[in-house]
C-alpha cells in the first residue's frame, strides 16, 4: 500500500504546476501507439527483430534479468547449514540461487515472452518498429548498444561509493524528518 502511495504521490508531484517547467519537444514524453489489435505478421517480425536486436529477447530467453534477486539477502536465501552443499561450497551461495531463480523462471518464461510482445505491440506502430529495428540493426545502432551498456556499466562501477553516501545522507534525512 505504502508503495502504491508513494507512485501515487511522484506522478502528482511530477506533473503539478508548481514543478511545471517549459520543456523542449525533446524532453515531453512520446505518446504510444495504444494499438490493442494482435499485430499483423510484418508486425510480429518486427517486435521479434527489435526483442533480439536490443538485447531484450536474450534476457527473456535466460531469465537473466531476475539475477538481481540472488544478491538481494531480504528475499530469504539464507541456507540451512545442514542442507549446505559440501562440493563448491564457497561458490554456492553466488550460484546457487541463480540456478534456483532460473529454474523457477522456466514455467514464467512464456508469460513474460507474452507481455513484451503484446506492450511492445501496444507501444509502437509497424512504422516506428521499421525505424527502430532499422536503426539498432546498423553499424550505429550496434554501438549505441554496446556503448549505453559500456557506460551503464563504468559509471554504476565507479559510482558505487558515492551512491552508498547518497543512500547514507538520504537515510539519515529521512529518520531526522
Amino acid at each position: 500500500m505504502k508503495r502504491l502511495i508513494c507512485i501515487a504521490l511522484l506522478a502528482i508531484g511530477h506533473y503539478s504546476s508548481a514543478n511545471a517547467e517549459t520543456q523542449s519537444p525533446q524532453a515531453m514524453i512520446a505518446p504510444s501507439a495504444q494499438e490493442t489489435s494482435p499485430p499483423s505478421a510484418e508486425k510480429l517480425a518486427l517486435i521479434h527483430r527489435f526483442m533480439k536486436a536490443s538485447g531484450l529477447q536474450h534476457q527473456i530467453d535466460t531469465g537473466s534479468f531476475l539475477e538481481r534477486y540472488a544478491f538481494t539477502p531480504e528475499v530469504g536465501w539464507a541456507q540451512n547449514t545442514e542442507n549446505a552443499p559440501r562440493n563448491g561450497a564457497l561458490i554456492d551461495p553466488w550460484t546457487g540461487p541463480i540456478d534456483a531463480l532460473k529454474v523457477a523462471y522456466e514455467k514464467y518464461r512464456p508469460q513474460y515472452q507474452e507481455a513484451y510482445e503484446s506492450h511492445i505491440n501496444w507501444e509502437f506502430t509497424e512504422a516506428e518498429l521499421r525505424g527502430i529495428v532499422s536503426f539498432l540493426e546498423s553499424p550505429l545502432g550496434a554501438h549505441y548498444l554496446d556503448g549505453t551498456w559500456r557506460m551503464k556499466a563504468y559509471t554504476g562501477t565507479n559510482m558505487e561509493e558515492t551512491e552508498e553516501l547518497l543512500v547514507r545522507q538520504a537515510v539519515e534525512l529521512y529518520q531526522a524528518r
